[in-house]
C-alpha cells in the first residue's frame, strides 16, 4: 500500500490550470495589497513595522517586486510535460510558497518572541547587513527567474528544463536567493520568532528542491547528468 495518493489525470490537469490562472491572480492580488499598504500607511503603522520604519517599507517593496514577477511568470508559463503526480506535489510547494505570509503575523506573536536579542551597539549594523541580504537575495531570485522564464512554476511538475545562464553552475539559484533573503530577515529582526521561522522555511525550501529534482531526473536523463556537474544551492566550479 502506498503512502501517497496518486492524482488522476483530471485532477492533475485541474491543478495545472489552477496554478496558471488561480495562483497567478493570488500573487498579483498580494502585490496589490502590499502596495496599497505602502501608499496608505500612516505614521502609527510605520512605527509598528519590525526594525526601523524605512527598513520595513523597503521590505514591503521587495515583496511587491517578487509577487508581481511570480504572478506574471505563472500566467505565461510553458506547457507542463509532466503534471503533479501526487498530493505532496501540490501541498508541499503551496505551503512553502505561502509560508512567507506567516512573517506578516509576527507582530501578533508574544512580546518575548518579538524582542530584539541583538546588543544595542550591534543593532544598526545587523539591520544594515540584513537589508543588504534582503536586496541581494531578491535580485538573485529574480536573476534565476529571468533565466527560468516560462519554465517557472509553483507546483512540482516538469516543464522544459533550463540548464544555462543562472543555472549553469547551480541547480537552484532562485532558492539560493530566497535563503539569502530569509537570512537577511533573521539578521534585521534578530528575534526568537525569526530564528524559529527562518530555519523551518529554509528546510521546506530544501526539501521541495530535492523533490523537484526527483521529478526532473525521472523525466530527463540530461538532467541526471546535469546534477553531477553542478552545485545544489551553491555554484560548483570545475569538473
Amino acid at each position: 500500500m502506498t503512502t501517497q495518493t496518486t492524482l488522476g489525470r483530471r485532477a492533475a490537469l485541474a491543478a495545472v490550470y489552477v496554478e496558471r490562472y488561480g495562483l497567478s491572480i493570488v500573487f498579483l492580488c498580494l502585490a496589490g495589497l502590499r502596495l496599497h499598504r505602502i501608499i496608505t500607511m500612516g505614521a502609527a503603522e510605520r512605527a509598528e513595522l519590525e526594525g526601523s520604519p524605512l527598513v520595513g517599507i523597503i521590505r514591503e517593496i521587495i515583496w511587491v517586486q517578487l509577487y508581481v514577477y511570480v504572478g506574471l511568470l505563472l500566467l505565461v508559463g510553458r506547457r507542463v510535460t509532466t503534471p503533479p503526480q501526487n498530493f505532496k506535489d501540490l501541498v508541499l510547494p503551496v505551503v512553502t510558497t505561502f509560508f512567507n505570509l506567516i512573517y506578516s503575523a509576527v507582530h501578533w506573536f508574544p512580546a518575548a518572541l518579538k524582542q530584539n536579542l541583538c546588543p544595542v551597539a550591534w543593532q544598526a549594523p545587523s539591520v544594515a547587513v540584513g537589508l543588504f541580504l534582503n536586496l541581494l537575495g531578491i535580485w538573485i531570485a529574480i536573476w534565476g527567474a529571468i533565466y527560468l522564464g516560462r519554465s517557472f512554476g509553483v507546483l512540482i511538475e516538469v516543464r522544459q528544463v533550463v540548464l544555462d545562464g543562472a543555472y549553469r553552475r547551480m541547480r537552484h539559484p532562485m532558492y539560493a536567493g530566497y535563503i539569502c533573503l530569509l537570512a537577511g530577515f533573521a539578521l534585521a529582526n534578530f528575534s526568537l520568532a525569526y530564528f524559529i521561522l527562518v530555519p523551518l522555511h529554509v528546510f521546506l525550501l530544501l526539501y521541495r528542491a530535492r523533490l523537484e529534482e526527483t521529478r526532473l531526473a525521472a523525466a530527463s536523463p540530461e538532467y541526471q547528468a546535469y546534477c553531477q556537474r553542478t552545485g545544489f544551492i551553491f555554484p560548483k566550479f570545475g569538473g
